[in-house]
């Protein structure tokens, strides 16, 4: 009997130890983490919107521009040397025909 009433001491110290309070620095520092927990959900849930509300990703089509842009400049650069070819005969031809008419002209 003697034990039971020991045993019963020892728990009733543990049961009722924790209800003589919490420590109010350990209560305010967790309260103050549940207001950080709190503010951070928040600022997550406002990256997690904007995230939803960013563009596509366009990297590939600008790619794709790039590449078409060269291409483009490429057939700009042979047209123009095409032009300049042309005019070059087109000159050359001119004085052949300007010698031709001053050798053989009509009366």
């Amino acid at each position: 009997m003697h034990l039971t009433r020991r045993a019963t001491a020892i728990l009733c110290a543990f049961v009722f130890l924790p209800s003589c309070g919490d420590d109010p620095e350990l209560v305010a520092r967790k309260e103050k983490q549940k207001t950080e927990i709190a503010n951070l959900r928040g600022e997550i849930a406002l990256l997690e919107e904007k995230l939803r509300d960013m563009p596509e990703d366009v990297s590939v089509q600008l790619e794709e521009a790039k590449k078409k842009e060269a291409e483009q400049k490429e057939e700009i650069e042979r047209l123009e040397s095409e032009i300049k070819d042309l005019q070059d005969q087109k000159r050359q031809l001119g004085t052949e025909f300007d010698t031709y008419r001053a050798k053989y002209q009509a009366n």
